[in-house]
């Protein structure tokens, strides 16, 4: 199985020697789950896209520093790819901002979180479903997620197509599925420790408050469940559409 990158955004310049490429983290994700998995990367955020939704037996789009609501050319070419995408049954899903244009896309809606703070570090997210409610590619009987986050956008309003996989207090639409083709996830599975160590240091003072940092500075190194949702994805690829 082919999976297209759809980059949305680099990774910062001096993160990239120390933790990779968005296309690396994906790559090293997802591979430990399937080793068979092949990869193609679209810089999507300059312009650079697949010839059509066909070109990849799946897709993920990327984190982004962007936000979806700034409505780039680029943002309304990915918003109409990921709309044929899903509708066209190519399994796809989204990270972060990815998360976010998906939502867009569908008819949601993104906007900074109502309490003008960062969701940092490890948060948790609640499953919404009940077990006998869960889609296949879930399995087990996990009740909460939890995965590094790394945003102040979220979705705010629901797309009437989206189905509600799991949240928290701080942002209820964290997890979105769209039938069996689309799937979106504020949380980054991809993201280690370390890079998101070094992001708080950055904003630290600056982005965010001293004190916001240094609570989330204090989370950093919780436990992540980034195996398990990394072995959702790539079921969420395998699963037939029939």
């Amino acid at each position: 199985m082919k999976i297209g990158l759809l980059v949305a955004g680099p990774v910062p310049d001096d993160l990239v020697s120390r933790f990779g490429t968005f296309d690396d983290m994906f790559k090293a994700l997802l591979s430990k789950q399937d080793p068979r998995l092949t990869f193609a990367s679209y810089d999507v955020y300059e312009g650079k896209f697949p010839a059509d939704t066909k070109e990849c037996d799946g897709w993920i789009v990327t984190g982004s520093l962007h936000s979806a609501y700034e409505k780039l050319p680029w943002m309304l070419s990915l918003e109409a790819f990921i709309r044929e995408a899903i509708s066209s049954g190519q399994p796809t899903i989204g990270i972060c901002f990815g998360h976010q244009i998906m939502a867009t896309a569908m008819g949601g809606v993104v906007e900074k979180a109502p309490s003008g703070k960062w969701g940092a570090a490890v948060h948790t997210y609640k499953i919404a479903l009940d077990a006998k409610d869960r889609p296949a590619w879930m399995g087990g009987d996990a009740e909460t997620i939890s995965l590094q986050a790394s945003h102040q956008d979220q979705v705010t309003v629901l797309p009437e197509s989206g189905c509600l996989i799991a949240g928290n207090e701080f942002c209820p639409n964290g997890m979105i599925a769209y039938g069996k083709a689309g799937l979106s996830l504020q949380l980054h599975p991809e993201l280690s420790s370390g890079i998101v160590e070094t992001l708080l240091h950055k904003r630290r003072g600056t982005g965010m408050t001293e004190q916001d940092a240094d609570v989330a500075l204090s989370h950093v190194n919780d436990p992540v469940d980034a195996d398990r949702v990394a072995q959702w994805m790539v079921q969420f690829f395998h699963q037939s559409r029939a």
